[in-house]
């Protein structure tokens, strides 16, 4: 049976201030100091400190950064989007501007689509793109028809045997709106995931073992009918400035693979906030 390991890095917020691209390159030493070493590397969306809401130069210094950081590593990287990877969505360029909305992200991560899929041994992974583009400068959290239609295709040629794991940015499930905002509170539609439900509904007779979420900067395990829904933390904890809430410490997801069989633990790798410094 299949054994391998991967490692999963959501909301890096990767920048020139605050020690932000020192603290990335000290993660991925982390990683590459694994044994056994990892076989790949997910990300889960928010690659950047934001994209939306800044000048071209300084979207694209973001980029290069992050580029900087991963062009080099020997395994390779699959990179979902997040809500701050979208270039210019504030309406401040045009929309004829080199980049605008998701091309930037697709140009700089080397993907000419922002959802796919691909296969480690028999399991078989799906990267979706849960960021809605509205009028701008709104979006929402939800897979939009034409992902749907593709997953449910995808889904039916990978068959209801194989091990399947999909990763998103924003959560299909958690239990931290509840703990945070209220527990009577509907959770914002750039929280969770709008069409969440109709998710499920495409994938739970599928043996999906686990979804990979990010977002939040929180790090929690959901389980409902076997599969486990993982919020993976955040490389960037609370932005740079410590830990996210005080108690989730920068750092990763690692994976590990034996058989048909998921486990994870979430790892911190050692930074320190200049800010949290003395």
């Amino acid at each position: 049976m299949a054994k391998f390991r991967f490692v999963h890095l959501s909301d890096i917020h990767v920048q020139p201030e605050l020690g932000a691209f020192e603290a990335l390159q000290r993660a991925l030493g982390a990683v590459l100091s694994l044994r056994p070493r990892p076989a790949f590397i997910t990300t889960g969306g928010d690659a950047i400190m934001d994209a939306m809401f800044v000048s071209r130069r300084r979207a694209v210094l973001q980029f290069r950064l992050l580029q900087n950081a991963f062009e080099h590593l020997p395994l390779p990287v699959y990179h979902a989007i997040g809500n701050h990877d979208i270039y210019g969505w504030s309406e401040q360029p045009p929309r004829s501007e080199p980049g605008y909305g998701k091309e930037m992200f697709k140009q700089f991560t080397g993907k000419d689509t922002t959802y796919f899929s691909f296969d480690q041994a028999h399991w078989h992974f799906i990267v979706l793109d849960n960021i809605h583009l509205l009028e701008p400068p709104h979006w929402r959290a939800e897979v939009d028809e034409a992902q749907l239609e593709w997953l449910r295709r995808d889904l039916m040629k990978t068959g209801k045997a194989r091990p399947v794991v999909l990763i998103a940015h924003a959560p299909l499930f958690s239990i931290f709106p509840q703990f945070h905002w209220g527990t009577t509170q509907a959770p914002s539609e750039q929280i969770m995931t709008r069409n969440a439900k109709e998710l499920r509904e495409l994938f739970k007779d599928y043996n999906v073992k686990a979804v990979l979420q990010g977002h939040t900067h929180i790090v929690e395990e959901c389980t409902y009918t076997d599969t486990k829904y993982v919020s993976c933390g955040a490389v960037s904890g609370e932005w740079w400035r410590g830990p996210r809430l005080g108690v989730h410490p920068e750092g990763f997801v690692v994976f590990d693979i034996d058989g048909d069989r998921l486990q994870w633990q979430y790892m911190s790798y050692g930074w320190k906030s200049p800010a949290l410094r003395t």
